[in-house]
This record gives structure tokens, sequence and C-alpha cells, in this order.
């Protein structure tokens, strides 16, 4: 039995709170022992930076050089998570886990699964959280690679998952978005839709925004897992991309070729806007621009409120990646192999970046540098 004594301090922060009381301190530890936490979260990431994946950050100017590049092998799809100093991504070739140093991209361990990685990881509390296309979901010790817990389900995953403080989300080829305890990968609730879900889920306000290829997005209520609103879009259009959500907006692109504002709390209509051909990229926010990429070869950036279109950006080939706001630059990569930073004003070229091979995987701007990945097997870190 571990003791637990009272702490006098005269003002409260972070886990400890004025004058609490023994009784209070002890609840709370059986409550972390339970869950398998502790006050210290310890570092996050998620896919496109938040749970609502805006998909933007500050921090001190990038110059758009390269400090290190790692190869892995095979196509790399998987977008990379950044936490704690290290770098965790999938390859499709040795279809494997990795976590890399950011200092120098140095292999610190490697987790081989039996299906190529094409999700992004998702890191919390200690865990890497991962899809894969052997049908299996995966929790891994982020600091060692070694498994905690697999969840199977009846296809492939290459939907990145979102979690809150004890439940993780996540979708599948077999048509079902499952809710999974953090703990141990016991089953809460699963949904099932019409079609393969290859969105990745967004959380916000205590409900699930997602995508089917059944032509709906989704809205559910993250406890019970109870449909909220589904909204229709185009007859045989399917939605893979990951809707971003701000100020009570939800953005997504459809294969229509369509990108979608609707209302979060009723799911009804308040823009949408006709591009040239399918949009799979998920979509950036500003405070007041959208900007997302479409198969077309251009770049988009809409007014938020209104969905006009400010400027659009052409060069990097079809875009299926999502692009990344850091400061007042727009980062985007294509199939063109071309990773280029244009302004977020007016979507002027600042610089570009050539591999050699097209990339799908987004860019993502995380403790001082951004990182991408392409299919010339390189991840690349740049200051």
């Amino acid at each position: 039995m571990v003791k637990l004594r009272k702490e006098n301090t005269s003002s409260g922060s972070g886990c400890r709170g004025s004058k609490t009381t023994d009784l209070v301190l002890v609840v709370l530890f059986a409550v972390s022992v339970f869950l398998g936490t502790s006050c210290t979260r310890g570092p996050e990431a998620v896919f496109r930076g938040t749970v609502t994946h805006v998909a933007r950050a500050a921090g001190p100017k990038l110059l758009g050089e390269v400090v290190w590049k790692k190869q892995l092998n095979g196509w790399i799809i998987s977008t990379p998570a950044v936490a704690g100093g290290v770098v965790y991504v999938g390859d499709t070739g040795l279809k494997s886990v990795y976590a890399l140093s950011t200092i120098d991209g140095r292999e610190l361990w490697r987790f081989p699964t039996q299906g190529a990685i094409m999700a992004s990881p998702l890191v919390t509390k200690g865990r890497v959280l991962i899809g894969s296309q052997d049908h299996v979901f995966y929790a891994l010790n982020a600091k060692d690679g070694k498994e905690l817990w697999r969840f199977e389900t009846g296809g492939s995953i290459n939907a990145s998952a979102v979690a809150d403080s004890s439940k993780v989300y996540v979708g599948s080829w077999d048509s079902k978005l499952y809710c999974l305890q953090l703990r141990d990968g016991k089953k809460v609730w699963e949904f099932q839709t019409g079609s393969v879900i290859t969105s990745s889920p967004a959380l916000y306000n205590g409900r699930l925004y997602f995508g089917s290829w059944d032509s709906h997005l989704y809205c559910l209520d993250a406890s019970t897992g109870k449909k909220i609103w589904a909204f229709q879009v185009e007859e045989g259009a399917r939605i893979g991309s990951s809707p971003a959500i701000e100020d009570g907006k939800v953005y997504f692109g459809t294969t229509a070729g369509h990108v979608y504002c609707i209302d979060s709390s009723r799911g009804e209509l308040v823009w949408k806007y006709k591009t040239n051909f399918w949009v799979d990229s998920s979509p950036a926010l500003s405070k007041d621009a959208v900007v997302v990429g479409s198969a077309d070869r251009l770049l988009y950036c809409f007014d938020k409120l209104k969905g006009k279109l400010r400027w659009t950006f052409e060069g990097q080939g079809p875009i299926i990646s999502s692009p990344f706001i850091y400061n007042d630059l727009v980062y985007v990569g294509g199939e063109a192999g071309k990773l280029s930073a244009v302004t977020l004003a007016d979507g002027k070229r600042v610089w570009e970046f050539y591999t050699s091979g097209p990339i799908k995987s987004s860019p993502i701007v995380a403790e001082g540098k951004l990182y991408m990945c392409s299919y010339d097997s390189y991840v690349y870190a740049f200051k």
C-alpha cells in the first residue's frame, strides 16, 4: 500500500492543488493506477497536429535546409509523428514502424508488422498507436517499440487514429469505426458505415467526425458511438479526406472534387467549392483561410467564412498530400516529387525541394523542424 501525505502549498497547478486532503489524493492515485496513467501525460503527437486536424503551428523561422535524411525501405506514405525528440513513421517495404532521433535520424527502434504501414502514428501516454494493412491496430511502447496490445479488424487500416484521455478511435477498410480502451485495447463500441473508411477521425467537443467511401460524413457521440447526424455528398463520391474542424465548422474534400464547409452541430451545408478533380487531401486551417490540395494539380486557398477563392498554386503535380501551415507559409508536397513552401497570403513560391519520387505523405512541423517523406524511401528533416 502506498501512503500519500498531505502537501501544503499556497498555490496549485499541475497534479497537486492547494490544501488537498489525503482522501482526495488516495482516490486520484487509485484512478491513475486503474487507467494506467499518471499526472504527467508525456510527449504527444497526432495526425495533422491536433485532434481537430487544423494542421497549423507557429515557431522559429525555417530556412528550408536539409538537416538530415534517413533511408527506410519502400515507398513511404505514412506521415511522421514527432514527440519528445523522436520521429515515429512507417514504411511499406519492410512493413515496419520506426522510431528515429530528431537530431540526426538515427534509428532508435523498429517494430515489424505483417502489412505495409500507410497510416500516421498516434503518440499518447507513452504509447505509439498505429494500424497496418495486416488488419491489425497496434499499441507499442514509445520508448522501446515493444508491443503492449493489438486489436484485429476485418480489413486494412490506412486511417490514422485519434484519442481522448482513455479511449482511441480508428477506422478500417471493413467499413467500421472502432472505439478501444487505451490501456488494453478492449473494444468499447463499433460503428458500421456503408463502405471503406480511410478518413482519419477528428475529435471536437465530445464528437467524432469522419468520412466514408459511402458518400457520407459522419458525426458520432464519442462516448457511445451513436450517430448524431450524417451528411451526404454527391452520390458515388468517396470521402478519404480527413476533416478539419474549428469554430463550429467542418472542412473536408471528396472524390467528386468538392471542398465542403458544414456546420458541426447540425450537419448542414455552409458552403462548397468545385475543383477540377478529386480531393483526397485534408484541409489545413489558418485563422481566416482554408488550404487544401486537389488531384487537378492545384493547391487552393479559400476564405474560411464564405468559401471565396483567394488563390491557387500550381507546380506539384496532382496533390494527394495534405498541406501544413507554419507561421505565414504553407508547406505542401505532390506527385511531381517536390516539397514547396508558399506564402499563406498570396500563394507565392518561397522555396522548393526536389525528391526522386512522388510525395503522398504530408509535411509536418514539430519541435523546430519540418519533416516529410517521399516514395524515394527517405525521411527528411529541414531546419
